[in-house]
């Protein structure tokens, strides 16, 4: 998708008509508010497919859990292929308005399809139901990357402050946890009013779809005024670019340690269902409950780690964060069906708040390492970068649910049987998948961020040179 054509003039444009951001100005609360709405296009369904996908095409379309494992995490190989050329699209594209833009629209179209598709798989586990499975993926893939890799750009874009990017992707995170709310807390809520069952998540579609057009047109409108700029192609080969890319340490540490974290997300999401109704022995409106608390927390915390980031820096807040975080998911290994309601909620604060930070601070990140990429090689290029963190978020993702399906497959979970009694393996495993797993990913990322070494210090440093 290119679009041809000058843009619009506005304060301090170019003569290319771009609109660039006053260095060290704080961006309108106006714009940071509608560019992170943009999100709950994305995160709304992205959290729903993430923590009820897995469960309802095993319990309710009768896939196997090791074969709708291996489903989603096969589908990443097309987002190898398109995540990087919508990436390059937008980098080239120039219209009045803007270089990301005209993304947000057509891709919030394919995100609200998706959402009607995947919670919509026909029931009996055969050749259609597998098919049908196929094609709502790459419907959603496609959809998620027409948004998200222009979407991420935008912040490297919109202001060259490194604590200004901490400042608005605090939206982000604060957006994220609305949607969040709205996947989870919401959407089960409304699921248990249209009766359950596959008729309850085909309520919870129509709502997504609602949801996500929505928030991409308040989204597009919003950012009308935001900065942007086109920068003069620099001519090099697939190659050379990669080899140039490769070359940015602290991008690449960022790629591991997301990696990392998301795949502990990812496992601890697809597992949570199963943790509520198999372990807890609770249902979908408890779970909604905790989950309101969990992202509750999330947003009354921003501005606190906004604040710390400024005092203390974001690499070793981001590492406690990340520690905390990881122990105290240890704790579900010690839950039981009589667990208290007040602890399983106690955790849902502790972990909002600490995963409050992993999010921040982990986004915050992205569009540094996009300056520092255009200081290092001159090229404009935030749409290539962003295909490759969103590519390797999806990655992360797709492999957590994989990991899931397979052990739950692996170790005798009965499927489409939401109401029989599983086997102590399988029991086991759900443990381990909500506990000990997430754990050694999140630590595994801490060590990688020992090697990320970009800060305001290393900026300062370059502009001097």
């Amino acid at each position: 998708m290119s679009v041809i054509g000058s843009t619009a003039p506005g304060n301090g444009a170019s003569g290319s008509g771009e609109r660039a951001a006053a260095p060290g100005a704080s961006l309108p609360v106006r714009t940071c508010l509608a560019w992170g709405l943009g999100t709950v296009a994305v995160a709304a369904l992205f959290n729903s497919i993430n923590v009820l996908l897995l469960r309802y095409v095993v319990d309710y379309a009768g896939i196997s859990a090791a074969l709708a494992g291996t489903l989603i995490a096969a589908s990443k190989l097309y987002d190898a292929v398109i995540d990087p050329l919508v990436g390059a699209a937008s980098d080239r594209t120039r219209s009045r308005m803007g270089r990301r833009r005209p993304f947000l629209l057509a891709g919030g179209i394919l995100l609200a399809l998706a959402a009607l598709m995947v919670f919509n798989v026909p029931a009996g586990g055969g050749a259609l139901s597998v098919c049908f499975f196929v094609l709502a993926l790459l419907v959603y893939a496609t959809g998620y990357a027409m948004f998200s890799v222009p979407y991420m750009a935008m912040p490297a874009e919109m202001t060259s402050s490194i604590h200004e990017r901490s400042r608005l992707i605090s939206f982000r995170v604060s957006a994220v946890a609305v949607a969040s709310l709205l996947a989870v807390f919401v959407g089960p809520q409304i699921m248990t009013i249209a009766g359950g069952g596959r008729t309850g998540h085909t309520a919870l579609s129509i709502f997504l779809a609602i949801v996500v057009v929505a928030a991409a047109l308040a989204c597009f409108r919003g950012t009308r005024d935001a900065p942007f700029h086109y920068n003069p192609a620099v001519k090099a080969t697939w190659s050379q670019k990669l080899r140039s890319l490769a070359g940015n340490k602290p991008f690449v540490v960022l790629l591991v340690v997301k990696l990392l974290q998301l795949m502990a997300l990812a496992v601890t999401q697809a597992a949570m269902p199963f943790l509520f109704q198999r372990v807890l022995r609770l249902g979908d409106s408890r779970m909604g409950i905790y989950f309101l608390v969990f992202y509750g927390t999330m947003i009354l915390i921003q501005p606190v780690w906004v604040r710390l980031a400024k005092m203390g820096g974001k690499r070793s807040i981001y590492m406690l964060g990340t520690l905390l975080y990881g122990a105290i998911y240890l704790s579900w290994y010690f839950v039981g069906p009589d667990e208290p309601l007040a602890l399983v909620y106690l955790r849902a604060v502790a972990l909002g708040a600490m995963g409050g930070a992993v999010l921040l601070f982990g986004q915050s990140l992205l569009p540094d390492t996009m300056e520092w990429d255009y200081r290092r090689t001159g090229m404009r290029r935030e749409g290539m970068l962003s295909a490759v963190y969103t590519l390797v978020e999806k990655l992360a993702y797709a492999l957590g649910a994989a990991l899931t399906g397979i052990i739950l497959g692996q170790t005798g979970y009965i499927q489409n049987a939401a109401h029989q009694e599983q086997p102590a393996s399988a029991i086991a495993a759900i443990y381990w998948l909500a506990s000990f797993i997430p754990f050694a990913f999140l630590v595994a990322s801490i060590v990688a961020l020992c090697f990320y070494d970009l800060d305001e210090k290393k900026f300062a440093e370059a502009e001097r040179a």
